[in-house]
């Protein structure tokens, strides 16, 4: 795959009649930098290839919202793309909703939507559904440009999958557009089992319309595939390389220089049609809410195919620049352009595509040259940097500090939480775990759902509540379905962060449910966020001895990864300070990294440091040292200090939040790391139990007051977070 020769042959084969060497081989291929934000799910028609829809979730939250701003700055988006259903304001719950939000109507939220992406730097892309003449007088001024995809020409075929859509009414959408001189992007939808002659007559209807407005810089020939959540009863047979060959060939017959984008998280064929694609759409930071079971991999990995088929990869603005340079867009689009790119004029060669900084080339540079300029270490690089020590040490800490600056300013962030733990009952066994008792010791409790409730609603001002428990042989999946809907009944405000990978994995085996199945049940009860514990090292044979009844490392990074494709988010931890060698740590490190690639759902790395005093390990470790438990505690200090430093250099932007742990070091030593890489300080943590029951010294809580002092203490700005980076009501 990805030969032109081997493609040409193909085509060949088949006896597909159009010339191969007609085709447009671009030497640039493109793609715009985003994040999506779907304003809302919610859509009176009920296609039956859709896996976006929702019936009524509303519109989505101003905290949300203002908190993937925030994660679109910090993955270095340019591009917000907003979603929504068709005829949002047909909808009596959403027109409630926007009334008590001080909307008239929902194209009014969507123009303040685009304004507060302007304001933060961003170049909006709105996509929701028809739209009329005067949606487009409001929106034109606030946007770079839009789009609507056609689907169909053929309105018999459609009302077989979509009775609700009508090729005209996309139409008139779309010479709406042309009218109002919005860039567009359209395009069409295959696989669905629709004929040829609807694919070419559906171009043919794309091409007249820009032969008369001029405004279509690029289409999208997209591919059907099974989502989740979709009526679809059949799947089609996707549609062959040689079919795609013959669209691209009939649309640069009947509209020669507009753009042909392939969506590569979706299409099968799309290396092998690199040779004559010119742009790969927006890839998406936070997944593909049209396709959520088909996230886009790191731009890296397309990068590398590119060069593989002899093309570069390069940056574009979701405007093309030929539109730039023709005055298409407003003013204050314009302006966002000029402070990013410091011009607004197309180069001589062709259309502007910026490159971001890190994708530059460079010389050979040391690691901690690299890792300041925005480039992923490699596992080597970085057990080169744990070797270190003397002086080289400081150098590793201030290069970690100067990149955490450089994401974070001097801000540092922290959330008032609190733990409830509903059992301490476990069979897991952990060596290292001083908080479990087996069934049937006279210290085991496990609280009803009642007894939780009641010790929850002590501290109803916590944001976030993180549910902690051993694994219990008797409490099943409803359990904790209902431990969940009774929280968020008495608190409908506070996120439920609760469930590690390992709970879930008994989960799994009690019920015989996949884990996917059981996330999203709990999902659907109320669960927001996932824990990253019980990652422990992520290495099989360490597994082996720290605590041998777990899952394996394999199963833990499959739970995560299916959590992440619901859309809950977690942490990643790692336990360190006991038996593990740099080389463990490093290429623990590195899986964490892989799986955030595929992902992009983890919300900070957490190093927890391994406390002595109190459990089977902390016992061997100090026997086979010969010395006390607070001894080995203290030998530890040297893995603290190196650990949070290359942390912050290995996993860069990619996890751009780091955490300290004030339970596990001790306020004062915690603050100390806020100067080695770390942006964040955790959580009140009121209740905490898990550390000290293995003899933590420092407490079972902070209160905001006392987080923001140590905060302070070395110079940097505390700010209260949510438990997913967002700001607080």
């Amino acid at each position: 795959m990805g030969d032109p020769a081997a493609c040409a042959a193909c085509v060949a084969s088949t006896g597909w009649r159009g010339s191969v060497a007609a085709l447009n081989a671009p030497r640039v291929i493109t793609f715009s930098p985003s994040l999506t934000i779907p304003l809302t799910r919610d859509c009176p028609w009920n296609c039956a290839y859709c896996g976006y829809r929702r019936d009524r979730e509303g519109l989505m939250p101003e905290a949300r919202f203002e908190e993937l701003l925030v994660t679109a700055r910090k993955g270095g988006a340019t591009e917000i793309l907003f979603l929504a259903g068709e005829a949002s304001d047909a909808m009596p719950h959403l027109r409630t909703e926007l009334k008590a939000r001080g909307f008239d109507d929902f194209v009014a939220h969507v123009r303040w939507a685009c304004e507060r992406a302007l304001e933060s730097g961003f170049l909006p892309h709105t996509n929701i559904g028809a739209m009329s003449p005067r949606d487009f007088e409001r929106l034109a001024e606030v946007n770079a440009s839009m789009g609507l995809m056609l689907e169909n020409i053929d309105d018999a075929f459609n009302r077989t999958l979509a009775p609700q859509k009508s090729a005209k009414g996309r139409l008139q959408t779309l010479e709406a557009a042309g009218r109002a001189r919005v860039p567009y992007t359209s395009g069409i939808l295959i696989g669905l089992g629709e004929s040829r002659e609807s694919r070419l007559r559906s171009l043919d209807a794309l091409a007249e319309i820009h032969a008369r407005h001029g405004h279509l810089q690029e289409i999208i020939l997209q591919n059907f595939i099974p989502n989740e959540g979709s009526r679809l009863s059949f799947v089609p047979e996707a549609p062959a390389l040689e079919e795609y060959l013959e669209l691209i060939e009939h649309w640069r017959r009947v509209a020669p220089g507009v753009a042909i984008q392939i969506p590569p998280n979706i299409n099968p064929h799309w290396e092998s049609l690199l040779p004559w694609t010119d742009d790969l759409g927006g890839i998406s930071t936070d997944g593909d809410w049209v396709n959520p079971l088909n996230p886009w991999a790191p731009p890296e990995r397309y990068a590398q195919a590119c060069q593989r088929q002899g093309a570069e990869l390069r940056h574009r603005w979701p405007v093309y620049d030929g539109y730039v340079e023709k005055g298409w867009i407003s003013a204050r689009v314009a302006a966002v352009i000029q402070a990013r790119d410091g011009r607004t004029r197309a180069d001589p060669d062709g259309p502007r595509h910026p490159i971001a900084e890190t994708q530059r080339p460079h010389g050979p540079a040391e690691p901690l040259t690299k890792a300041l300029r925005g480039e992923a270490l490699s596992v080597d690089e970085t057990l080169k940097l744990a070797q270190a020590d003397g002086a080289a040490r400081e150098e590793i800490r201030e290069a970690a500090d100067a990149l955490n600056r450089r994401l974070h300013g001097e801000v540092v962030t922290y959330v008032v939480n609190r733990n409830a733990n509903f059992t301490n009952v476990c069979t897991t066994n952990c060596s290292f775990c001083g908080f479990y008792r087996p069934p049937g010791h006279p210290e085991a409790y496990t609280r009803t759902v009642g007894a939780v409730v009641e010790r929850v609603l002590q501290t109803p001002w916590v944001s976030e509540v993180c549910l902690q428990g051993g694994i219990h042989p008797d409490l099943g999946l409803e359990y904790y379905e209902e431990l969940l809907r009774a929280l968020k009944s008495a608190l409908p405000g506070v996120h439920l962060h609760a469930y590690s990978p390992m709970e879930i994995h008994s989960l799994c085996r009690k019920s015989g449910l996949d884990p996917r199945t059981v996330l999203s049940r709990l999902r659907d009860a109320g669960l927001g966020s996932v824990p990253g514990t019980a990652a422990e090292i992520l290495d099989d044979a360490m597994r082996d001895q720290l605590s041998p009844d777990k899952l394996r490392a394999a199963e833990w990074e499959a739970i995560i990864e299916a959590a992440h494709h619901i859309g809950l988010r977690s942490t990643a931890t790692v336990l360190f300070g006991h038996r593990e060698s740099w080389e463990d740590l490093i290429r623990h490190l590195d899986r964490i990294r892989s799986l955030q690639r595929r992902t992009g759902g983890f919300t900070e790395f957490v190093p927890l440091a391994f406390v002595p005093y109190r459990n089977r390990l902390g016992g061997e470790l100090a026997r086979e040292a010969g010395v006390s438990p607070e001894a080995l505690a203290e030998a530890g200090v040297g893995r603290v200090e190196q650990l949070y430093p290359i942390a912050r250099l290995f996993l860069g932007e990619e996890i751009p939040n780091l955490q300290t742990s004030w339970v596990k070091l001790g306020p004062e030593r915690a603050a100390a790391m806020l100067r080695s890489g770390c942006n964040d300080f955790g959580g009140t943590l009121y209740e905490e139990s898990i550390t000290r029951e293995s003899g933590g010294r420092f407490g079972e809580c902070l209160t905001p007051v006392e987080i923001e002092a140590a905060i302070r203490s070395v110079g940097r700005i505390p700010r209260r977070r949510t438990t997913l980076y967002g700001v607080p009501a």
